[in-house]
């Protein structure tokens, strides 16, 4: 990594706080979009609708792969800031990267793309389906095999696993009938 220039591993770490920001809205927007207007959608014939209700059929792969995604870019963007941060600072820069990922974590790769994914999740959704499916083909044996163990642990624990019933908010029940 001395190889590297200080300014390159600042670009890569920027690029890797940009996919956990993907990540982030990813999870809020696919998870906060009303079902009965992707229904209304879909039976409109609308691609990307339709991918979306394709992938929202399987919501453990999905939460799996966000997951995965998420804290491989956050782990990777920790350890590279620390070398950034050490090779500015010395051996201080580990504290100065621990405290600067930290806000930058929270603010623009979590709370920003989330809160901005809640307000427009249908629109979130339908932008980011494209590379999530591509994301979930590639992934698949890595998400399969973690829903495997979190499966077996979660037996092991005496929780139930698989599909459970589907339960609507007020807010679909409304978007329904507004939908007629």
């Amino acid at each position: 990594m001395d190889s590297i220039s200080t300014l390159t591993l600042f670009g890569i770490l920027f690029g890797l706080i940009l996919l956990s920001a993907y990540f982030s809205s990813s999870e809020t927007g696919m998870m906060s979009i009303n079902r009965y207007r992707l229904r209304h959608q879909v039976k409109n014939k609308n691609k990307a609708a339709k991918r979306v209700d394709k992938l929202l059929q399987r919501p453990d792969r999905l939460i799996g792969l966000i997951l995965i995604g998420n804290n491989l870019v956050n782990i990777a963007a920790s350890a590279l800031a620390t070398v950034a941060f050490t090779k500015v600072f010395g051996e201080s820069g580990v504290v100065y990267a621990t405290l600067f990922m930290t806000f930058i974590v929270l603010v623009f790769a979590e709370v920003l793309p989330k809160t901005i994914a809640s307000r427009y999740p249908e629109r979130i959704s339908m932008f980011i389906v494209y590379i999530m499916s591509s994301l979930i083909f590639i992934l698949k044996p890595l998400t399969t095999a973690i829903n495997f163990i979190t499966s077996a642990l979660m037996r092991a624990l005496g929780i139930k696993t698989g599909h459970q019933g589907k339960n609507f908010s007020n807010d679909d029940i409304k978007g329904a009938i507004s939908l007629g």
